[in-house]
């Protein structure tokens, strides 16, 4: 190494001490994100104070595209997350939007969701060829139809199209699969939040334990019982004390029914049930059915 290289590499590096100093970190800058609080608040705009020394306006335009009631509530003193759209050369007049810092907030929310598996309900508000639209606070997210289990798969085209205009402002419970803020991309699974919650119910089952569920096939052999997102099977010889022809003759789909937990095998995911174990027994009362 020369003489002049090390004596280059002694020199205190100005610029980059410039660029990491308070003075830049404090500067507001555009695309910044910030909790900003409310200095005063008129019909054309609100006065924030961003940090501490300078202030930012957030402009009537920004407002009349954030939620009526939103705003009407918010008073002076509150903390509102902002977004810097523009910062002029002599750094008054700093432009703030509200709703971009809302939207934000909500990215950032979906993200921890993603970030937890957490299990959530959405309303679904619209549909389209792919899947189906759910908002998630102030962002849409999307369902495909291959994460869609409110609609069977053996339906055909029509009718699929026709339950999917059905689940329009019905809730679903989903998971958040994928986040992409950038390119403002939120995808949403039904199939994975099921998924999850089977594994929940399973570790919860136990034998002895009662539940109540819904009727949703019979069979010859018996009755599958709904728990809330797992099936169990009711066998026909578990239905009543009283020999039973078919599962029909007791029972009806959709039917809300109570049964008694036999055994659950987490493995194959299997749960047998019982019906007559919570029914008087015959040498104690007539009506057994």
């Amino acid at each position: 190494m020369t003489v002049e290289q090390k004596q280059h590499e002694m020199r205190p590096n100005w610029w980059q001490t410039f660029l990491n100093g308070d003075y830049l970190n404090k500067r507001p800058r555009r695309g910044d994100i910030c909790n900003a609080t409310i200095l005063s608040k008129s019909d054309h705009d609100i006065l924030v104070e961003l940090d501490g020394k300078r202030d930012g306006v957030v402009p009537r335009k920004d407002l009349e595209q954030v939620n009526a009631d939103y705003v009407t509530q918010l008073e002076v003193g509150d903390e509102i997350p902002v977004r810097v759209t523009k910062v002029p050369f002599n750094r008054s007049g700093i432009l703030v939007s509200l709703k971009q810092g809302l939207y934000y907030q909500d990215w950032l929310r979906a993200q921890r969701l993603m970030e937890e598996e957490k299990v959530i309900d959405v309303e679904v508000v619209d549909t389209n060829r792919g899947g189906v639209l759910a908002k998630l606070g102030r962002l849409q997210g999307f369902i495909p139809n291959s994460h869609l289990t409110s609609i069977p798969r053996w339906l055909k085209h029509h009718q699929r199209q026709e339950r999917k205009v059905e689940l329009v402002d019905e809730s679903l419970s989903v998971l958040v699969i994928e986040v992409n803020s950038r390119r403002r991309r939120l995808v949403l699974s039904e199939r994975k939040a099921q998924q999850k919650l089977r594994v929940q119910l399973l570790a919860d089952l136990h034998e002895g334990a009662i539940c109540t569920g819904t009727v949703v096939n019979l069979t010859d052999f018996g009755a599958f019982v709904d728990l809330g997102g797992i099936d169990g099977l009711l066998h026909i010889s578990e239905i009543s004390w009283n020999p039973v022809e078919h599962p029909r003759d007791v029972f009806s789909v959709g039917d809300e029914i109570e049964v008694y937990v036999l055994d659950v095998d987490r493995e194959r995911e299997r749960i047998g049930l019982s019906r007559k174990r919570l029914l008087p027994q015959p040498w104690f009362s007539n009506d057994t059915t």
